[in-house]
């Protein structure tokens, strides 16, 4: 039986439906739910032969983390019923979707699949793949139904 479900959201389509699915899911079966907005932070590149670097991004702003914060709030109201604790996290989302799982003692990880093809995810790595390989517990990867 589900008691606690950990949902990860990133903003996009994808992972929007996999919560609506994860806060619905979690709904039948009167389970609790964190979801979980991660904002990427900017990954460090050495650079050169002197002490430079690179950063990929630019750090994250306090508008865009009540922009994540907005989107959790509305996400959650379509659910009211769900007892649902909301939280934006900066990191990298497999690493702090594994980590809070194991803290939370989850019983289901819910996540999108992006879709990716083979290169992109070679190069850059699936979350829904890392975390289904290195949660504690079983990961429920949710794919978007294409249009017929």
């Amino acid at each position: 039986m589900l008691s606690h479900v950990l949902i990860g959201v990133d903003g996009s389509s994808t992972s929007l439906h996999a919560a609506r699915f994860g806060l619905s899911m979690a709904q039948q079966t009167n389970a609790t739910v964190t979801m979980v907005y991660v904002l990427e932070t900017p990954a460090v590149i050495p650079f050169g032969p002197l002490s430079g670097y690179l950063t990929t991004s630019a750090p994250k702003t306090e508008q865009e983390i009540a922009k994540a914060s907005a989107m959790l709030d509305e996400l959650t109201r379509e659910y009211a019923q769900v007892k649902c604790e909301k939280r934006v996290e900066p990191g990298h989302a497999a690493d702090i979707l594994c980590e809070l799982a194991g803290k939370l003692d989850a019983d289901l990880v819910v996540v999108g699949a992006r879709g990716r093809g083979a290169g992109t995810r070679f190069l850059m790595g699936s979350v829904s793949d890392r975390v289904t390989h290195h949660a504690p517990c079983p990961v429920l990867v949710v794919r978007e139904k294409k249009p017929a």
